[in-house]
């Protein structure tokens, strides 16, 4: 590694302050890297990514280092580990935690770079693994370069993938996976064989090597027992003043596009106490608490815990709000603790859309959490859309447009004349394990045209217009729908350079990114991820899907079991 870039990592480092005991590389029986495939930054800003660092690192017989792909020296062969400053290809088990689609083509540089066969079954050691939201609702595009995934939560399983391997260190690859496959969560994708018919569709998923025929999610029954929380703290971040704290997990909303409140279900809550506790604790070290949940607001001990913040003078930060649930002590607690900005997803340009999609929430929601905002000090108004929803016409962007406009006004009529409004618009993506999976993307060149309205539509009024890509946006929904040929064309396009226009020129069997990325599906195709079990029935989905066409809405689920998906009853 260059001086430089040593130089870089020793400065990262010494300004860290860590929980976790450092351990020695080879000083216990089984070395894990964990390998964030992004920045330092964004990764040392991922509870997920923190926790499983914790969980192993507890364990005696075990220690986890970290890696990421920002700290590569271009000049420089091999990825090196961020503790220790050894080549990965020297611990026993390289461990990614992957969020986000578009880092995909990252996972496949990190082993390049790690001197490492990229696909699976030219690799003998290390053990490759990937856990995280991604690759819970559909690790099909990345299993030929993997040997196993962890579907669902990792807290409580990594424990046993650590034992089951320790105990077999010394045995071969294929022994090692053949019991890691009878652990409820571990998915060892050669174990399963897959057929597709001449359009490309799958046939049959068969499994083999006694492997179950369906993979189970692993979910956390008590969010108090396990540490969801900064363990190392670092400037270095988005989140620099803020120790990090999971106060929820899980969304019973039924938003139908949102893939995070179908997988993480069942709805779970921290104690008022546990959460009171470790923020006092954080606190000593951060200047803020920073708040993380699906959404906050729906937290069911959030005005309790807003008041005694503020009575405790703890200053704290939300990683979401929905404007249904907006009340006063939270409001406040926010507005004493510095915020400028009221952020809230209306999602969808109209009413009509906005009950397709099943968000639950109306114009009144957003006009009276405005007012409050304001009443409290905060002027800044920040919104974030889909466009390309399901059933979207003009109509609905038309409405949008008029919304907007009239927030601008309201802003002003209510005395906001300071405050900023801003709107950031990302193109409808269709996820596994939604009631919109059967449902392409929409074209590229409409997607733009929208877009281009809304700016000529909105900036003339004083409304900022922020909005990504379709272009990375195509890309990202042909590998969230992908099956293991679109792993494949991952494979060429990361030889071809990896870049956006390298997916362009890749066809695999007759079938490219825009195949993958805008094709429809029918209720009666075997889905590439129907093995995995995440607790609720393709019938499910299907119903919900027919509900957003008729514009019924579902009830929010709760802790009381109800009729609504049963997942309850699937403990």
């Amino acid at each position: 590694m260059t001086w430089e870039n040593t130089k870089n990592i020793k400065k990262l480092a010494d300004e860290e302050i860590s929980f976790v005991p450092l351990k020695s590389f080879k000083s216990v029986p089984t070395n894990v890297v964990l390998i964030y495939p992004n920045s330092y930054s964004l990764g040392m800003s991922n509870l997920g990514f923190h926790s499983i660092y914790h969980q192993i690192n507890s364990r005696e017989d075990s220690l986890c280092h970290r890696a990421f792909v920002s700290l590569m020296d271009e000049n420089f062969s091999r990825i090196q580990a961020f503790e220790s400053e050894q080549p990965l290809d020297v611990y026993d088990i390289l461990g990614f935690s992957i969020s986000f689609e578009l880092d995909y083509i990252n996972v496949l540089k990190i082993l390049d770079r790690s001197g490492l066969p990229l696909l699976a079954k030219d690799r003998e050691r290390p053990l490759v693994i990937a856990g995280g939201p991604a690759v819970t609702f559909n690790p099909e595009p990345l299993t030929p370069f993997f040997d196993a995934f962890v579907i669902g939560e990792g807290e409580e399983v990594i424990h046993e993938i650590i034992e089951t391997f320790t105990n077999l260190r010394h045995r071969s690859k294929q022994e090692i996976l053949e019991s890691l496959s009878a652990v409820q969560g571990v998915y060892v994708p050669d174990f399963y064989e897959v057929k597709y018919d001449k359009t490309g569709r799958v046939l049959e998923f068969t499994a083999k090597n006694k492997a179950h025929d369906c993979i189970r999610k692993r979910w956390i029954k008590k969010l108090d027992d396990i540490k969801t929380e900064s363990v190392i703290l670092t400037p270095n971040t988005e989140f620099k003043d803020m120790f990090l704290l999971e106060v929820s997990r899980g969304c019973g909303r039924n938003c139908r596009f949102c893939m995070a409140g179908y997988c993480y279900r069942v709805p779970r809550a921290r104690s008022l106490g546990y959460v009171l506790d470790r923020a006092e604790f954080g606190f000593k070290f951060k200047k803020k608490i920073g708040l993380v949940g699906a959404a906050i607001s729906d937290y069911p001990y959030i005005d309790e815990l807003s008041e005694n913040f503020i009575r405790r003078q703890i200053k704290f930060s939300v990683s979401s709000l929905r404007a249904d649930t907006l009340r006063e002590p939270l409001m406040e607690g926010l507005a004493r603790s510095g915020h400028r900005t009221l952020t809230i997803a209306p999602e969808a340009g109209s009413q009509r859309l906005r009950d397709v999609i099943n968000k639950g929430i109306n114009e009144g929601h957003v006009l009276n959490s405005i007012s409050l905002a304001h009443k409290y000090g905060i002027h800044n108004v920040k919104l974030y859309y889909i466009i390309g929803l399901p059933t979207e016409t003009d109509g609905d962007i038309d409405e949008m447009i008029d919304f907007l406009v009239q927030i601008k006004d309201f802003m002003k009529k209510i005395g906001n004349k300071t405050g900023n409004l801003s709107i950031s618009v990302n193109p409808f993506i269709p996820k596994p394990w939604t009631p919109f999976q059967w449902v392409g993307m929409e074209s590229i060149d409409t997607l733009n045209k929208k877009i281009n309205r809304l700016k000529n539509s909105l900036k003339p009024k004083g409304i900022r217009v922020i909005f990504e890509s379709p272009r990375l946006s195509e890309i990202q929904s042909a590998l969230a729908r992908g099956d293991r040929l679109m792993g494949i064309l991952l494979y060429e396009a990361y030889k071809l350079g990896g870049k956006t226009s390298s997916y362009k020129k890749i066809e695999i069997e007759g079938r490219n990114i825009e195949y993958y990325a805008h094709r429809h599906l029918a209720f009666e195709d075997t889905l590439p991820w129907d093995h995995i079990d995440i607790g609720l029935k393709k019938e499910y989905f299907i119903n919900e899907y027919k509900r957003a066409l008729q514009g019924k809405f579902t009830r929010r689920c709760t802790d009381e079991i109800c009729s609504t998906c049963r997942i309850c009853q699937h403990k």
